[in-house]
């Protein structure tokens, strides 16, 4: 795969990781020149057409979801072979890893990760996506201590996958719900449980239940009390203990109603502002209570006989805990298969759903579409034509509409206040630089223009100016501070510092230096520093005769003579008459002699 380009765009530049569905690659998007994340799906699932389609279905619904702390998905694919999705690639460390490395996180550390992570599973469960495999190892935490969710889509893809054909239990079994582990209905507050326990885990270093098998550590989850945070680290405040403890409750009644809850419960410990209703001191002794009922009431030896019955006894009933739970799923309830409801009015849909045998639930709010009609079914979950149990409760996301947004003039606003005034409203912008008789960061041209109603997230260009087109600087030396002035103002161009000094070979008030130099590059607006003569230092200027032999220069030939000395440039005619033309300079300089095209220039003295 090294090497590889995926949809004539995405470079394989190297392997990063290993997934339980996936190769993970770090790639580069020659379109856009940055490094993004490859998925490439493992051969094992590419025979699956029921689970392909449901991995690019999940992916992509996924991949609608913006949030900081949700690594974006940027495409999904297919060639060759080859089923691969693209994504945000993050600078940085898995969570699991910065456990491995730190042990126990810092408090404030701790509760500021879960915060975050809440952040995103509200995203995600405000449009219908629930993750069903929250775990340190799908958490990864920027370089700059951003914590960034992944893997939305494949989770939800495999765990349906699996459920349907084998009832294998997949994922981390250490964070699963216990209706994850009895194989029942799963939803948002399974999340919810999840996170509980990576809390736990970031808090104390380790997770609250091991076991030698995956179905011993599953029944942990279903039977045993929930470890105390603070018996396994005493720091651990007792209000985080508490949230912990309301996040993994056995029922999923008795969690947080939502990811929004109980990211606002620890935003406010963090705050150091009071706890809500929410989470309700834990009355102690009857915790205590619960595990003196728990613990032995003799200690006597037991026979070898004894423990083999024990052992077996256990077994039986983790045996029967499962059985149960997937008889009563799979056995007393028929299965019916869910209509294709997506694109119906809201009340045919309705009555598509009831005709089946299925219940149904639409979210608060509905979602922007340009394809599908306002108050009709944009999205629903599970899929169509999936088979599920009678009365299972169908998701509905209903469209409200294109999301149209009148786009605002920024013609002649500075770039800054442009850009966020149109990001405000909703739109993304493009900005393109070009030469203008406007100031530098003025907008000269928006598209679409002000006044058009278009769909909120579109991309909005805007030209702004950068000046005039640069030109060489002539050279000023020579001319007049009032000459020199005049013809800045022609070009609009500004005079800068003026600095006078003496010089013994220009007149006073004759340009001698500049800044920039003659033949760099200016543009409008810019500014040019002139060194002015301030005349000789005191000293007397000696005059010198000047002599000009014009033995070549034919007779009756017009001649032009420029002597340039220290009061300046003059400029004298004169007709050939076969005798040495005869003038004078003050101080030292030179004289131009120019007959046709001829031009001869002496110095003197």
């Amino acid at each position: 795969m090294i090497g590889k380009i995926l949809g004539n765009r995405y470079q394989v530049v190297e392997k990063i990781g290993d997934g339980g569905t996936a190769f993970v690659y770090k790639g580069m998007d020659n379109l856009l020149n940055r490094h993004v994340t490859v998925k490439v799906l493992r051969p094992e699932y590419v025979s699956d057409q029921d689970f392909v389609r449901r991995f690019r279905r999940e992916a992509q619904a996924a991949a609608g979801l913006s949030h900081p702390n949700i690594v974006s998905i940027y495409d999904v694919g297919f060639e060759e072979g080859i089923h691969y999705i693209v994504m945000e690639y993050i600078e940085g460390q898995s969570l699991k890893e910065l456990i491995n490395d730190m042990g126990e996180l810092p408090v404030r550390m701790a509760v500021e990760y879960a915060a975050q992570i809440g952040h995103a599973l509200e995203k995600a469960h405000k449009h219908g996506i629930v993750h069903r495999d929250v775990k340190p190892h799908n958490i990864l935490i920027s370089e700059d201590g951003r914590v960034k969710v992944t893997d939305f889509g494949i989770a939800q893809a495999v765990t349906a996958s699996t459920m349907t054909y084998n009832g294998a239990i997949l994922g981390s079994v250490h964070y699963f719900s216990p209706e994850q582990a009895s194989g029942g209905q799963t939803g948002e507050k399974s999340d919810i449980y999840s996170l509980g326990v990576v809390l736990y885990e970031m808090l104390t270093g380790q997770v609250p239940f091991s076991g030698e098998s995956p179905v011993s550590i599953a029944v942990k989850h279903l039977q045993e009390p929930f470890p105390r945070p603070r018996e396994v680290n005493p720091e651990i405040p007792e209000k985080v203990e508490r949230i912990i403890r309301k996040a993994v409750e056995k029922d999923p009644e008795n969690r947080f109603r939502s990811a929004k809850e109980i990211s606002a419960e620890l935003s406010n410990w963090l705050a150091g502002r009071e706890e809500s209703q929410a989470i309700m001191p834990v009355n102690d002794n009857e915790v205590d209570q619960t595990r003196r009922e728990s613990r032995p009431k003799t200690k006597k030896k037991l026979k070898p006989i004894h423990w083999v019955a024990i052992i077996a006894g256990v077994l039986l009933l983790a045996g029967l805990i499962f059985g149960i739970a997937f008889l009563r799923n799979y056995l007393i309830v028929p299965d019916v298969t869910v209509p294709d409801v997506e694109g119906e009015p809201l009340t045919r849909a309705q009555q598509m759903l009831r005709e089946a045998g299925l219940n149904y639930r639409v979210t608060e709010e509905g979602e922007p579409s340009l394809t599908v009609p306002a108050g009709h079914v944009l999205r629903q979950d599970p899929e169509p034509n999936r088979t599920v149990k009678q009365d299972r409760e169908i998701i509905l996301t209903l469209s409200a509409g294109p999301d149209l947004v009148e786009v605002d003039n920024v013609v002649g606003r500075m770039r800054r206040e442009a850009t966020l005034q149109l990001e405000a409203s909703g739109f993304e912008v493009e900005v393109e630089e070009r030469y203008s008789d406007e100031p530098p960061g003025r907008v000269i041209s928006q598209d679409p223009s002000g006044g058009h109603r278009i769909t909120r997230g579109s991309t909005v260009t805007i030209e702004v100016s950068i000046g005039g087109r640069p030109f060489e600087l002539r050279d000023l030396r020579g001319l007049t501070l009032d000459d020199a002035r005049n013809w800045l103002n022609l070009y609009d161009l500004e005079i800068g510092h003026v600095r006078e000094e003496h010089n013994d070979d220009y007149a006073a008030g004759v340009v001698i230096g500049q800044h920039p130099d003659p033949g760099e590059e200016v543009q409008s607006g810019d500014r040019v520093d002139l060194t002015v003569s301030k005349g000789p230092d005191q000293v007397e200027l000696e005059q010198h005769e000047i002599r000009i032999n014009t033995d070549d220069i034919p007779l009756e030939e017009e001649v032009t003579v420029i002597i340039r000395d220290a009061y300046g440039e003059r400029t004298e005619e004169y007709i050939n008459d076969g005798e040495p033309i005869e003038t004078f300079g003050w101080g030292s300089g030179e004289v131009e002699v120019r007959w046709q095209d001829n031009v001869e220039t002496q110095s003197f003295p």
